[in-house]
């Protein structure tokens, strides 16, 4: 009799405990009263999926790089000049903040474009020293254009966390990535290149690596505004200038002597942002 009597006992609890539970659980609500009025939706206090795309524009500032030459004439320190740059990223941030240590993971594709022209007027270089010449330098800037695509991995720590800007207000990154890294060259310095004129006469491409750091922080609810710091090298084995001013006046008749060389940019870029909230 005794044991009858606890194994009832111990069956009332256990039903007990679980119109207990289900009484405390929503969805349990929801289910058994279809009409019942749902409740809030769930927290986005631990992130959400955020897609974004920026315009952005700044300077590079190339490092002066060694070029070798096909017959073998190295020239040191050729000056790349420093000039403006501009571009755009896209990408999206993953809410991986709680299992991270507080850090979200983001892909990005990144692209850009600058103008490191080779400064006149150096010997051997773009031109050469020629006494019956009134400037005594035969010889011009060899323009150069640098256009860069390539994607990235990134990392940042979301910071002014709230329901309104469930990545944060603003937060740190960097990020780290490979591409296309491209250099095109014409002796001369005839028009100048830009976007309405791009220079096709002697063109290289070569793999690139890029890292990055910046911050960024939201204007608005969807926009930004971000300031950051690239770096970008490359290798690269059909570069071209005119190395003894051999080209003709205007253009007509372009003479590239091909040299190599390892080329070391850093980009300042700033812009803003379009960022989209994508709730479960």
């Amino acid at each position: 009799m005794k044991t009858r009597i606890s194994a009832i006992v111990c069956l009332l609890c256990v039903f007990g405990y679980a119109e207990v539970t289900r009484a405390e659980d929503p969805y349990s609500q929801r289910v058994a009263d279809p009409y019942a009025i749902s409740p809030d939706p769930p927290t986005m206090s631990s992130g959400t999926i955020e897609p974004y795309m920026s315009f952005m524009a700044g300077v590079a500032i190339p490092f002066s790089a060694d070029a070798t030459f096909r017959n073998g004439d190295v020239e040191r320190n050729v000056d790349y000049q420093m000039k403006q740059s501009v571009g755009g990223n896209a990408g999206i941030w993953f809410p991986t903040r709680n299992k991270m240590a507080g850090f979200d993971v983001g892909l990005e594709i990144s692209g850009f474009v600058w103008y490191p022209d080779i400064a006149c007027c150096r010997a051997g270089v773009n031109g050469r020293i020629e006494p019956t010449n009134p400037d005594g330098f035969e010889g011009t800037t060899t323009e150069t254009q640098g256009i860069y695509v390539g994607a990235n991995v990134m990392l940042r720590y979301p910071m002014g966390i709230s329901e309104a800007y469930p990545n944060g207000r603003w937060f740190p990154y960097v990020g780290v990535g490979g591409g296309a890294h491209q250099i095109a060259q014409r002796p001369g310095g005839f028009r100048g290149a830009g976007f309405g004129n791009a220079i096709a006469d002697q063109r290289n491409t070569a793999p690139g690596f890029m890292a990055l750091g910046g911050f960024k922080a939201h204007l608005f609810k969807y926009v930004a505004a971000f300031l950051e710091a690239k770096y970008v090298q490359a290798s690269h084995d059909e570069l071209g200038t005119d190395r003894f001013g051999a080209s003709t006046p205007g253009g007509q008749d372009l003479v590239f002597d091909n040299y190599e060389s390892t080329m070391r940019t850093i980009f300042v870029h700033g812009g803003l942002s379009i960022h989209f909230d994508v709730r479960p």
